[in-house]
């Protein structure tokens, strides 16, 4: 195999599994969660300084931010407690979307 030979078959390697590529992606993912999280949480605070209501949906979106980042933590470290963590957080996030679901219907009527 002459150079170029070896450097298009690395190339075709990479180009699934580029390590800088996926390292900008997690980065890109963390940080876009984040600004959700942030958003979701001063939508949230408006709402109850403005109509005084609490809207649980808000609260859902910060919580399922935060169980998706514990349990792929969790995961990715064998860290039983990041992981049990997350479970809780997903029990937060199911409740507070079926509150929000609730309230929605509820408001209709």
């Amino acid at each position: 195999m002459n150079k170029e030979e070896i450097l298009a078959k690395s190339q075709q390697e990479y180009k699934k599994n580029d390590p800088y590529v996926e390292a900008v992606n997690h980065k890109a993912s963390f940080y876009s969660l984040i600004a959700a999280m942030v958003i979701a949480f001063i939508l949230f605070t408006a709402n109850i300084l403005i109509t005084g209501e609490t809207n649980y949906g808000y609260w859902a979106i910060i919580a399922a931010g935060a169980f998706i980042s514990y349990i792929m933590n969790g995961r990715s470290r064998n860290n039983k407690m990041l992981t049990a963590i997350g479970v809780l957080w997903l029990i937060m996030t199911v409740a507070f979307t079926a509150v929000a679901i609730m309230y929605m219907f509820k408001s209709r009527a």
